[in-house]
Formats: structure tokens, sequence, C-alpha cells
């Protein structure tokens, strides 16, 4: 007789080693299905309160532009107008500068009119007040005074 192989005393050796309990697998817990819909339920309101937030800060952000914008505009709407309302200072000064009387002599001076011999200034009217509309209220005299002023000529009637 031959005796055995390397192989076969190696294998003979383990299965003596091994005990008979641990070639029996051990018994796994009983497996029992679950409702399917809970977990989707709850992942999707996750996402739907994901979805919120990321929508309620888009919504902030653009609201933020916007606002910027506006500003944008705002800053330069003020620029311009305070640039026109120089512009308009200018020309006020202007105006008035050429409505002074002394002014209106020398021009006519230099146009060889006749100097006036008095100056009265004009009140200013407004530009709401139709043409021909008496811009101040009559005042009525006592009888006595409007016949005696009228007899000697009244200083409103001697000018014109």
């Amino acid at each position: 007789m031959t005796p055995p192989s390397a192989a076969a005393q190696r294998a003979a050796a383990v299965r003596a080693t091994r005990a008979p309990s641990q070639r029996v697998q051990p018994k796994q817990p009983s497996l029992r299905v679950l409702d399917a819909r809970q977990p989707r339920r709850g992942r999707l309101l996750r996402l739907l309160a994901a979805a919120l937030v990321v929508g309620s800060l888009l919504a902030v952000v653009v609201g933020h532009s916007i606002l910027a914008q506006g500003q944008v505009r705002l800053s330069s709407a003020e620029s311009q107008m305070s640039s026109e309302q120089a512009i308009h200072r200018q020309l006020l000064a202007a105006v008035a500068e050429a409505e002074n009387p002394a002014q209106i002599i020398a021009e006519a001076k230099k146009l060889n009119l006749v100097t006036p011999s008095s100056i009265r200034q004009l009140p200013a009217v407004p530009l709401t007040t139709p043409v021909g509309q008496a811009t101040t209220t009559p005042t009525t005299a006592p009888a006595s005074t409007a016949s005696s002023t009228a007899a000697a000529g009244s200083p409103a009637t001697a000018g014109r």
C-alpha cells in the first residue's frame, strides 16, 4: 500500500478538526415585507422641502437683483436730475440778468435808443392768469372820495 498523498492528508486533518455544529449554517432571521410607499413618502417630502428651500432662496436672489437694478437706475436718474437742475439755475440767473433794468438800458444805449426818463419795475404776473383778467381786486371808495378823485384825475389814469 501506498501512503496517502499530502493533499488527502490535509483534507482529512481539516475534516477531523471541524466540529459537526460548524457545518450547519446559522439560522437567518425571517424576512418581512415592508410597505413600499412609506420610504417614498419620506423621500418625496424631503425632496419637496429641499425644492421649497431652493426656490425661496432663488426668489430672494431675484428680488435682490431687481432691487439693485432699480437702485442703479435711480442713482443715474438722480445724477441726471442734479445736472439738469444746475443748468436750470444757470438759465434762471441769465434770465434775471437780462431782466435787470440797468442791463436793458445798457442794451438800449448800444442800439442808440432814447434813454428813459424814469424806470418803473412791473410786478410779476403768474402764467396761470388768463390775459385780460384783473390780477388785483378793485377796492370801492366812498362816493364823495370817488367824485373828488375823478375831477382831479386819479393817479391810476394819469399815467395812461
